[in-house]
């Protein structure tokens, strides 16, 4: 079966974790991952993570199909608060499990990370907005399946990551990004992401 770019993608980001982790030294790693930006199939792809993690190359799409289905919504809008605000200067600040994402939150960030799990909140509406204010510091946000994520933030020597969302139909709850970033990121991750289990574990326990 023929490789896909986010096939190279996901082969390309497990390689870098098994390096970080001491798995792969600097050569094997430079090697691979060489080897995975001109792989063309699967196969070729598999030969790379074999030793690594055998589930890593499920296809991305369905061999008999390439319509895609979006995703039914998992995460229950519940009566809450219309506004909330987190704020953080040197340090991090969590929000996950126990916490309902208020219809308009303002996230003030500075020398910080703001970490969100929205697989584990519920909605107070169901089209909520994040409205960032980040000076050298991270948003990171962990998406559940069933949630359209819209990108209308501002960056200065900062950055947009979007990775592993999976597909949504027109009717599912939103939540919108606004601010803006200056030398920071804002990294939003869905449950196709590959290590997707792994950064949940990691910022949420």
């Amino acid at each position: 079966m023929r490789a896909s770019d986010l096939d190279r993608t996901r082969v390309a980001e497990l390689l870098d974790e098994a390096y970080a982790d001491g798995r792969l030294d600097r050569e094997e790693h430079d090697e691979r991952a060489a080897s995975a930006i001109t792989a063309r199939t699967l196969g070729d792809l598999s030969v790379l993570t074999r030793d690594l993690d055998p589930t890593a190359l499920a296809p991305v799409s369905s061999p008999s199909s390439s319509a895609v289905v979006p995703a039914a919504s998992r995460v229950p809008v519940v009566a809450g608060p219309p506004e909330d605000r987190i704020v953080t200067i040197l340090g991090d600040v969590t929000r996950g499990a126990g916490h309902t994402l208020a219809a308009q939150t303002e996230v003030v960030s500075g020398l910080g990370d703001i970490r969100l799990d929205l697989t584990s909140m519920e909605l107070a509406a169901h089209d909520v907005i994040i409205d960032i204010k980040s000076v050298m510091g991270d948003i990171k946000i962990m998406v559940p399946e069933g949630i359209r994520v819209i990108d209308q933030t501002g960056r200065f020597l900062g950055d947009s990551k979007f990775d592993g969302l999976a597909p949504t139909g027109p009717d599912a709850p939103s939540v919108t990004l606004t601010g803006f970033i200056v030398m920071g990121d804002v990294k939003v991750y869905g449950p196709e992401h590959v290590s997707f289990g792994k950064k949940l574990r990691k910022w949420f326990g």
